[in-house]
């Protein structure tokens, strides 16, 4: 059996042209090769209001749910990015403490600091036009440990 392909464009035209001639759903699938539920699915799922179907509509509506599909990224909603490099950049909290603090304020900006971390060694919260040894966002994680040394306890 071949593995599952989406339908092309002009599979799409070739369903409308043989539902409009009256073929049946059967007669269609045979003809191109695919499953009956696959073309009554297509029909169903992509038909107008009114029960017309159209292949570029259809085609059209393909290509949105395929644009929503899939896992997003956390940090790709600029309200939570903006926070979190405001919190980290000019509060200097730690990936830790973001996480936390948003953890327990708000239950939709869930966020691990293991995210907030690769987008820091991503280097997306740098400033445009500053060299790599001169990163701010990682450089602030050095500071932080390399401020500590030479400090004994007593």
């Amino acid at each position: 059996m071949n593995p599952y392909t989406h339908l092309t464009m002009n599979e799409r035209e070739t369903i409308f042209l043989m539902y409009e001639q009256g073929e049946t759903i059967g007669h269609i699938s045979e003809t191109l090769g695919r499953s009956k539920s696959t073309i009554s699915r297509e029909l169903h799922r992509n038909s107008n209001k009114d029960g017309s179907y159209s292949p570029s509509t259809a085609h059209g509506k393909y290509k949105r749910r395929k644009q929503l599909c899939g896992r997003h990224r956390t940090l790709d909603k600029d309200s939570i990015f903006q926070l979190v490099k405001r919190l980290f950049l000019n509060e200097q909290w730690s990936p830790e403490q973001i996480s936390g603090r948003l953890n327990l304020e708000n239950s939709k900006n869930k966020i691990s600091y293991n995210t907030i971390y690769r987008a820091i060694y991503r280097g997306d919260f740098d400033e445009p036009g500053l060299s790599t040894g001169n990163r701010g966002a990682i450089r602030k994680l050095r500071q932080t440990s390399s401020s500590q040394r030479g400090q004994k306890s007593l």
